[in-house]
């Protein structure tokens, strides 16, 4: 009877059919309670007089909620929406006067479109203004007595048209925005990129820069000493080598004490006396990494920026913070980074610090070094935990998720916890309404008690099929709680003798919801038609026969409706994760291949010329310098090369957020990603 596990998509009818399901649920719930409609009136025995405005009633108002329904009245003209209300209020409170309570009940498709048509926040007062005016009607008509069933019907029916009315718009426009979050996710990626090129290989190529023209000075007098330093040049490079697939891949671990001491002899060979003093440690990977990125770029503005002859480095752990301090005497050249500005140099850091829960300071001191401090939390705290925006950096070691999560609008949010919030609501007013209606066909307290007991079950098991994914479930426990959930529905039959309201609405619901393919329709159908033949065995009347059947049909199409498009707006809100991470993965497909066209050629001959100098060095010092020389001209256009495809990034980053480039996505949203290149580096441009 019921098919094995499988992919839970099947089951939440998959995105090209939503609007047409969410269309015939719309259309089912409609035609139900205007049947139930009818039948109120026709159980009035009406005269051919009240049968004609009865039909003249549903003829006007049944295309008017339609329209509200399926047409999407949020785009309309401020007019059309007005004046659609004020026509459907009319053919809803006026045949009320002729008709009476048995008309009430279309109270209920006035305050759905009411919730359908009405933007913002005036939408909930007149909500609650249209609904409300069902109390006085009630009492006048029928008295207080039904005063509050009344009103339960109409809140219940008017949340369910406008859930199954809105939630088929919603799925379709969270399809619409699957694009715009994966481009988001780009942006973020190329604002990565270009952070890393100016953080991690900017400094490793400035220190090649810097001991291949110590090098070359100490050919001619010292051989032995230069071949040291062109063996510190190699491995420079070859750290830099592996950073280039580092920075396209955004994976990077580092450590604050290793980059420590790089960094103590990368300036003791610009001829800067270094004291360093590390007493924190050891730090949790992401917060190393994070500092010795805050470190690598401090020294790297001290050799490039500044005129240092001391430099102090110093880490502190008090307690659950960590504090690096780097201090210079050099004089800052004007108009460099500023912490938070510009989007490089000491503002990259600022971000990064930000995003574990720390932060930065860059700024002269009053004995004229410069100072870069930087606090932090020994356990990071992301920023997304905190409720605030990412920067521009990115996560290292999150890649595209993180990015996806924080940069998600906040509609995503809402779309799920409304659609199970509508679900729950709808549960929770059928689940009022059966127990009215049934409490009074309970001869006795205990008969009353049992029932109460039955439908608990089946009210849970409920709540169990709908919030949960029950086709990923073994068939077993699938059988043994709808064999439950049977058990507990026409159990009741034993002692109250008759069917109760929407009695196999619940277990319908659950039939369709939990099996597969036609099987399910069949079993709907079985379920529900075993109501007309125990309501007339019971002696119920054609009328109450009809009106237990059309009521079952109803609830068991609107669990059901209900249940599949929150599983809808859940699959495609998980799925903006996975298109982001896709759109990301190609991005840093097209990275690595353009840093291996523009870095990885260079990297590799500098590798190569200083390997040979290497084998020069001493006996050869001629040839050893003139190899040395074309060292520094790779390097120093190496150098030049990073700095170019990091502004190309940035610029093309900022590029995707200008009007233009929005208006052009919105016009042909599927043309903008796929076929997106990074940056490319014209070599003849480039300069220091």
């Amino acid at each position: 009877m019921l098919d094995a596990p499988q992919d839970d998509r099947r089951g939440n009818e998959s995105g090209p059919q939503a609007p047409r399901m969410a269309l015939l649920v719309t259309l089912g719930v409609l035609g139900g309670h205007t049947l139930v409609t009818v039948l109120n009136v026709l159980g009035e025995e009406p005269g051919a007089a009240r049968l004609a405005l009865l039909a003249v009633s549903l003829a006007a108002l049944l295309p008017l909620q339609f329209a509200c329904s399926a047409r999407s009245p949020h785009t309309w003209p401020v007019r059309v929406r007005v004046l659609t209300l004020c026509a459907q209020a009319l053919v809803t409170y006026l045949p009320l006067a002729w008709l009476g309570m048995p008309w009430g009940a279309m109270t209920g498709l006035l305050g759905g479109s009411v919730l359908l048509v009405v933007p913002g926040r005036l939408r909930w007062p007149l909500f609650v203004l249209v609904t409300g005016a069902v109390v006085p009607i009630v009492v006048t008509l029928a008295g207080a007595g039904v005063m509050l069933y009344s009103l339960g019907v109409t809140l219940l029916f008017s949340l369910i048209i406008y859930g199954v009315s809105s939630l088929s718009g919603l799925v379709a426009e969270l399809r619409e925005t699957r694009r715009e979050l994966a481009g988001m996710a780009v942006i973020q990626e190329r604002l990565r990129v270009a952070s890393d090129l100016h953080d991690l290989l900017s400094y490793s190529l400035s220190a090649i820069v810097l001991k291949s023209e110590l090098g070359h000075r100490l050919i001619p007098s010292a051989p032995v000493r230069a071949r040291c330093e062109v063996a510190a040049v190699l491995g420079i490079a070859g750290e830099a080598l592996a950073d280039v697939s580092l920075v396209a891949t955004g994976y990077c671990d580092m450590s604050l004490a290793a980059e420590a001491e790089s960094a103590r002899s990368v300036l003791a060979d610009a001829g800067i006396e270094t004291v360093t003093e590390l007493g924190c440690g050891t730090l949790p990977k992401e917060l190393d990494t994070v500092l010795a990125i805050v470190l690598r770029e401090a020294v790297t503005n001290a050799l490039r920026h500044s005129k240092a002859e001391h430099c102090v480095i110093g880490a502190v752990r008090e307690g659950g913070t960590v504090t690096l301090r780097i201090r210079n005497d050099g004089v800052w050249e004007t108009g460099r980074d500023t912490v938070g500005g510009g989007g490089s140099g000491l503002g990259n850091l600022a971000t990064r610090v930000r995003d574990i829960g720390g932060d930065l300071a860059g700024r002269p001191t009053d004995d004229g070094w410069f100072e870069v401090l930087a606090h932090a939390p020994v356990e990071p705290v992301r920023r997304s935990e905190a409720g605030k925006d990412t920067g521009g950096g990115g996560d290292r070691t999150d890649g595209a998720g993180a990015g996806a999560e924080e940069h998600e609008p906040a509609a995503l949010h809402w779309a799920v916890r409304m659609a199970r919030g509508m679900l729950i609501a709808v549960l929770v007013g059928y689940v009022l309404i059966v127990v009215i209606n049934a409490a009074g066909g309970a001869g006795s307290g205990l008969e009353l008690l049992g029932f109460l007991g039955c439908f608990a079950v089946v009210v849970a098991l409920q709540f169990l099929h709908s919030l949960r994914r029950p086709r990923t479930w073994p068939a077993r426990t699938r059988a043994l709680t709808l064999v439950l959930q049977a058990l507990a529905t026409y159990a009741p039959l034993l002692w109250l003798g008759a069917p109760w309201g929407s009695m196999a609405g619940f277990f319908a619901g659950s039939l369709l919801i939990t099996t597969a393919g036609t099987l399910r329709l069949w079993l709907y159908g079985a379920a529900v038609g075993v109501v007309a033949p125990l309501a007339v065995v019971a002696g119920f009347s054609v009328y109450d026969v009809v009106y237990l059947t059309d009521s079952s049909l109803v609830a068991g199409l609107v669990l059901y409706g209900f249940t599949v498009l929150y599983r809808l707006v859940i699959a495609l809100h998980e799925a903006r994760g996975a298109l982001a991470r896709l759109a990301v993965d190609r991005e840093r497909l097209l990275v690595e291949r353009e840093l291996h066209e523009v870095l990885g050629s260079s990297l590799s001959a500098i590798t190569m010329k200083c390997a040979l100098v290497h084998r020069l060095l001493p006996g050869a010092p001629g040839p050893a310098q003139d190899e040395l020389t074309t060292v520094l001209g790779l390097s120093r256009q190496s150098l030049a090369d990073v700095r170019l495809v990091a502004r190309g990034y940035r610029a093309r980053s900022c590029a995707q957020e200008t009007p233009e480039h929005r208006r052009s996505h919105d016009a042909d949203p599927g043309a903008s990603l796929p076929e997106e290149r990074p940056f490319t580096l014209q070599h003849e441009d480039a300069a220091i």
